[in-house]
C-alpha cells in the first residue's frame, strides 16, 4: 500500500468506527398482529409520558425499544427513532417510559475505550387512536 493510499485509509476507518458508535438500535416487537395500520408519519405521533395522559381510546400496536450511546446520541435522536419505528407502524402517538442512562463514570471510561455499549436506554408503546384520524390527516397529507 502507497503513503497516498494509507492517508487515505486511516480517516476512512476512524469515520466509519465512529459513524457506527453514534447509531441508535431500535427494535419493535407487535403488539397486536392481527391488527395492521398503514403508515402515518413522524410528524403526526404525538408523545405521552404515562397512560394516563393519552386523551382518548386508543389500539396498542407495537413496543419499540432504542438505545444508543448518550455520548454520540442525545435523547432527542432515540425519541426521533422512537416516532420513526411508530409511523412505520400505523400509529399516531406513542407512550414513552424513562430514559435509563449508566452512570456519568462509566459512559467515560466507555467513551475512552471506544466501547460501542448502550448507555442511553428507552422503551414505548406506539398506540393509534381512532379520534386523531383527522389530525394525522392534516400532518401527514394522507
Amino acid at each position: 500500500m502507497t503513503n497516498s493510499n494509507r492517508r487515505w485509509v486511516i480517516p476512512l476507518i476512524l469515520t466509519t468506527l465512529a459513524a457506527s458508535a453514534c447509531g441508535v438500535r431500535t427494535q419493535t416487537t407487535d403488539v397486536s398482529p392481527n391488527l395492521t395500520r398503514a403508515s402515518t408519519c413522524e410528524a403526526a405521533v404525538d408523545l405521552y409520558t404515562s397512560r394516563s395522559m393519552v386523551p382518548q381510546d386508543y389500539h396498542e400496536l407495537a413496543w419499540i425499544s432504542a438505545e444508543g450511546n448518550s455520548v454520540y446520541t442525545s435523547d432527542g435522536k432515540i425519541t426521533d427513532q422512537i416516532k420513526k419505528k411508530a409511523a412505520q407502524v400505523g400509529a399516531n402517538a406513542i407512550i414513552v417510559n424513562d430514559f435509563k442512562e449508566s452512570g456519568a463514570t462509566i459512559k467515560v471510561i466507555g467513551a475512552a475505550l471506544g466501547a460501542n455499549s448502550a448507555d442511553s436506554k428507552v422503551s414505548a408503546l406506539a398506540i393509534y387512536m381512532p379520534a386523531e384520524a383527522d389530525r394525522v390527516r392534516l400532518k401527514c397529507g394522507k
